[in-house]
């Protein structure tokens, strides 16, 4: 049985046994703020960009998955461009709809231990509060189905306990 891991810190600091990268991108696949414009930086931003500009022509749709070689960071990243809270008619299911294209577009293509941040906090405006329950109950159901690892990094070791709480993990 494949495992949630919930953590906290630097996601580039837990890469180590992990095939797969989450980066919640825009809808234009260029390097953004946050997260994904330290991903496209250190995966090697004109290498990553020229990729991207090279397979994919359109702009991303609402939870659209596109995988990339991840270049200097040494595993393939998921590009995913996930709802914004704001813009949402229905927010939470929205997101829980982007983890699970994760998880399933991630176990199609091979991949066994995925790394992510949580997703659709930050510019994305969904709160930690709001949705930590529900994120930590749709990965473990999604972990037992699809027989993965999924590596959840949290800012700060506070929101990690508050996720971990809310999860009865």
């Amino acid at each position: 049985m494949k495992k949630l891991n919930i953590v906290s810190g630097n996601i580039f600091d837990y890469l180590d046994n992990k095939d797969l990268i989450v980066n919640s991108n825009n809808k234009y696949m260029i390097c953004g703020s946050g997260v994904c414009g330290a991903i496209y930086k250190k995966a090697n931003k004109e290498l990553l960009e020229d990729y991207c500009k090279k397979h994919y022509k359109e702009n991303m749709q609402i939870n659209e998955i596109r995988f990339s070689p991840g270049f200097n960071l040494g595993i393939d990243i998921l590009h995913i461009y996930c709802p914004k809270y704001y813009e949402s008619k229905r927010p939470l299911l929205d997101l829980l709809e982007s983890y699970e294209k994760i998880v399933i577009s991630a176990k199609d293509k091979g991949y066994k231990n995925i790394i992510s941040v949580s997703i659709g906090t930050g510019v994305h405006g969904y709160k930690h509060s709001d949705i930590a329950k529900h994120i930590v109950n749709k990965l473990n159901e999604l972990i037992n189905i699809y027989d993965i690892d999924f590596t959840l990094v949290l800012p700060s070791e506070e929101i990690k306990r508050y996720y971990i709480e809310s999860g009865k993990l």
